[in-house]
Formats: C-alpha cells, sequence, structure tokens
C-alpha cells in the first residue's frame, strides 16, 4: 500500500486534522519528526537505477519506494546526543541534513511543498521582486543600510519597518520575531547601518485578507479587526478578528498563480491589504503559513483540500 509522508513535530494540530482525514479516507499516513534523527530513528537505504530505495524507521517504518506524496509541514531541527562534543554534534546534524534531506528530497512524488522551495521563497526580498513581475500591487519598498537612503524615502512621511526574516530562536527554543513598527524619519539615526532594514510605505486598509493557496485551489478569507495593534499587525490580537469569505478579483488571482509557479510552491498563506478603494495590496507568501484556525473560525474546508492534495487529487 502507498504511504502519505508527513514531516512535523509532535504538537502540531493542523496536522493532527489532516492525519485524521487521510486515516478516515483509508489512507496509510507515516508522520515522521526529524528531530528524532539520528537518535530515534535509522536510514537504510541504496542507490538504485530508480533512485534511493530504502527504509525510514522510526516509531513507525515507511519504504521509501511507496511514499506517494509528502507534506513538509514543520519538523523540528535534527537532534543528537547531549553529552558529545558541540564540534560533533554540529557535524552530525549537518550530515544528517544533507543526508536524510538530500534523500527525501529526490522522491519523484508530490510535495508540500519541497524543502528547497520552501526555504528559497522565504526570502522577503525574493517574494516581492516575483511579485511585482507577475503583477500584483506591491508596497513602495526599499531594503537599506543606509541612513540617507532611509530617510530619503521615508521624506515626511511615516513608514512601515518590517523583518525581512523568520526570527531567530530564542533562549529558550522559542522563535522571536521582530515587531512591526511605524517609523519616520527622525526616529532612525547611524544604528540603521548595523544590518539591512525594509521599510515600506504605510497602505490605507479597509481590512486584510489571508489567502491560503493549496494547488490549484484558492480560499481568500478577510480578516476584520477593531484594535489599533491589529491594524497595524493582525497577529498581534487575534481577539479582535471577524472573518469572513470573500471573492477575489481575477487579475489578483492570475498573479498569484504566476506567483506560486515562479516559486516553485503548491501551497502558500499570502498576506494581502484590502484599501479603501479596492486595491488588493501584496504583502506576503509565508511558504509554511498556519491555516487551521482560518478553518474552524471561518468555515473554510482547508483540512478537507489539504488531504485531497496528499491523495494526489487534486493539480
Amino acid at each position: 500500500m502507498q504511504s502519505i509522508l508527513i514531516l512535523t513535530g509532535r504538537d502540531d494540530l493542523t496536522a493532527d486534522a489532516v492525519v485524521e482525514e487521510l486515516v478516515k479516507r483509508g489512507e496509510q499516513v507515516v508522520r515522521f519528526d526529524t528531530a528524532d534523527f539520528p537518535t530515534a530513528s535509522r536510514l537504510a537505504v541504496s542507490l538504485t537505477g530508480d533512485g534511493w530505495t530504502g527504509s525510514l524507521a522510526g516509531s513507525r517504518t515507511v519504504r521509501l519506494e511507496s511514499v506517494k506524496s509528502v507534506w513538509w509541514r514543520r519538523p523540528n531541527e535534527f537532534r543528537t546526543p547531549d553529552d558529545w562534543p558541540g564540534h560533533a554534534r554540529a557535524l552530525a546534524v549537518s550530515e544528517a541534513r544533507s543526508g536524510l534531506l538530500g534523500v527525501l528530497g529526490s522522491l519523484p512524488v508530490r510535495w508540500v511543498n519541497h524543502p528547497s522551495k520552501d526555504a528559497a521563497a522565504n526570502y522577503k526580498p525574493v517574494q516581492l521582486a516575483v511579485a511585482a513581475r507577475c503583477g500584483l500591487d506591491v508596497p513602495r519598498s526599499v531594503i537599506t543600510s543606509d541612513l540617507a537612503h532611509a530617510r530619503t524615502f521615508m521624506g515626511d512621511d511615516t513608514v512601515v519597518y518590517k523583518g525581512l526574516g523568520g526570527g531567530v530562536l530564542g533562549p529558550e527554543g522559542k522563535r522571536q520575531f521582530l515587531p512591526v513598527a511605524l517609523v519616520s524619519a527622525d526616529q532612525v539615526d547611524d544604528g540603521v547601518s548595523g544590518t539591512a532594514h525594509l521599510f515600506q510605505e504605510r497602505v490605507a486598509k479597509a481590512y486584510e485578507v489571508r489567502l491560503t493557496v493549496i494547488g490549484g485551489h484558492m480560499f481568500p478569507v478577510a480578516i476584520h479587526t477593531d484594535s489599533e495593534a491589529a491594524q497595524l499587525d493582525w497577529r498581534t490580537d487575534y481577539r479582535s478578528h471577524t472573518y469572513e469569505v470573500v471573492d477575489m478579483p481575477s487579475q489578483v488571482e492570475k498573479g498569484v498563480r504566476r506567483l506560486m509557479d515562479e516559486l516553485g510552491l503548491f501551497f502558500g498563506a499570502l498576506d494581502f491589504a484590502v484599501t479603501p478603494d479596492g486595491r488588493w495590496v501584496f504583502f506576503e507568501v509565508n511558504p509554511n503559513g498556519q491555516w487551521h484556525w482560518l478553518a474552524v473560525k471561518a468555515g473554510v474546508p482547508l483540512v478537507e483540500a489539504m488531504a485531497d492534495a496528499l491523495q494526489g487529487e487534486t493539480a
């Protein structure tokens, strides 16, 4: 029997919901967390004319030649014994990543998303450039470490400052992000030269949209907020949200399809602002964004759509 391989951690309610749906449909699902390799699992594969064949054995064993799809959900970092010397641990993790992900990444099956595509698309400057080429409306933006350049862009306006990356792991293992902030020219100084900074024009918002794309299916949900903090960044105040399924302009849909194709993504969680005059302004695409709360709060069939994709029933 063919298997669906889901790469994620143990505490993942989104994966739980999809696994439950797939099991109801009679699918064989193997869930694997890369944190279990190499300490609590084993890889044993051989190269053949058809690629790598063999097994990945953890709490369950999967034969690679039986895998029909892989969901690169949210696996944890590779883990080695704590009592190993630091350099040995670093080398072992590097080899584990290259070996295991190299073998899995070579499988000629449906990936949601392939980890190499996921990693490349996470670069926000890449996203913005591709989105602009694809005809999406993108905020005026600069990336700079030059004070004069930053102040010239700002002029007399208040602009938005955003982090460029996905944050860093803090001392307790929790990911820490740079908050979205409003800044003006008189608030920036020579400290801007310390690293790269993304500044964007402030976009007037009637509401925001989280667009979940799963293959050829698009699920746009409006996020309405009633707090000042959420108006700037809706992630800061989920309690202020109300949700509404909305229609998407055909030109936006066309641009999104081009964006996803160029980035090589099967799945994406895209953020837009809709202005008072109805323009859809693209902010970002998260190649591995959260979405299960929208399925619950807005009644959108995202669990079913992801299960369809992993079964190979959608393009």
